[in-house]
């Protein structure tokens, strides 16, 4: 019995003489095997130790190494094809549901690969100008001014005009004249204060003079040329054209400054 067993006393392996020794078998259960010594090793030798462990640190190393390549696949994909339609629409559906802030990193990245920038600047562009996103369509319509309809190139002038940059303005402005804007006293008058506020003041009074010439009856315009007179140091005709507003408009506030202001104006 195994009781029994471990009443023997305990000696050192060198001093055991004894003709019956352990034995493992197969389902760990101890016997008893003849005629060997426990001195005599196993022909077997000791265990080899597991190869698991190094073969799944090989599969981990390949399965890192596959997504790795996977991953850099795919960003050179993304960098370098070409911009698809669906590309597009996915940019115009953004700005029509009022996420023009989605959408501008797409656009950012859909202009360097597009084959056709300026195609792609101009839908872009109007797809905001569409929704009423004046600055980020001027952003990119002004790069694109020559494809531009009549409405669109007003649409430019007026946001640049009313942001403080009239020198791109005008630029506008002329092109919507070019390709069609009527002359009419209205939009000769815008016209005539984006030149004037970009030091153009010749070109401004001629369109200041033709709107009244159409409509004599703005006084918005005819105080706008009295001024632009008065910085072309011609005194006398901006007087001129002050004292024809305040005979219409007595009370006129800016008109009476200016009168006062240029009563020692020589």
């Amino acid at each position: 019995p195994h009781n029994r067993l471990a009443t023997w006393p305990v000696q050192p392996l060198r001093h055991l003489s004894a003709k019956f020794v352990l034995a493992r078998r197969p389902l760990g259960w101890v016997g008893l095997k003849t005629e060997e010594s426990i001195a005599n090793p196993t022909p077997d030798g000791p265990a080899a130790p597991s190869r698991r462990p190094r073969t799944f640190l090989k599969a981990l190393a390949l399965l890192i190494f596959i997504g790795a390549a996977v991953a850099l696949g795919y960003n050179y994909y993304q960098l370098h094809h070409e911009t698809t339609e669906a590309e597009i629409k996915q940019i115009e559906a953004l700005i029509v549901a009022g996420k023009g802030e989605e959408a501008r990193p797409l656009m950012m990245s859909a202009q360097t690969r597009s084959k056709n920038v300026d195609a792609l600047r101009l839908r872009i562009g109007r797809a905001y100008l569409h929704e009423g996103n004046v600055g980020p369509a001027t952003a990119l319509l002004r790069q694109v001014g020559g494809s531009l309809s009549t409405e669109e190139s007003v649409a430019v002038a007026e946001y640049f005009l009313v942001s403080g940059d009239p020198f791109s303005a005008t630029k506008f402005y002329d092109a919507a004249l070019k390709s069609g804007l009527p002359r009419t006293a209205a939009n000769l008058g815008r016209y005539g204060e984006a030149q004037s506020l970009a030091g153009n003041g010749d070109l401004a009074v001629g369109a200041f003079r033709e709107a009244l010439v159409l409509d004599p009856s703005r006084s918005r315009v005819r105080l706008n040329l009295a001024v632009t007179l008065a910085n072309l140091g011609r005194y006398a005709d901006s007087r001129a054209e002050v004292a024809a507003l305040l005979k219409t408009e007595p009370t006129n506030e800016k008109a009476l400054k200016l009168s006062a202001a240029l009563q020692n104006a020589r």
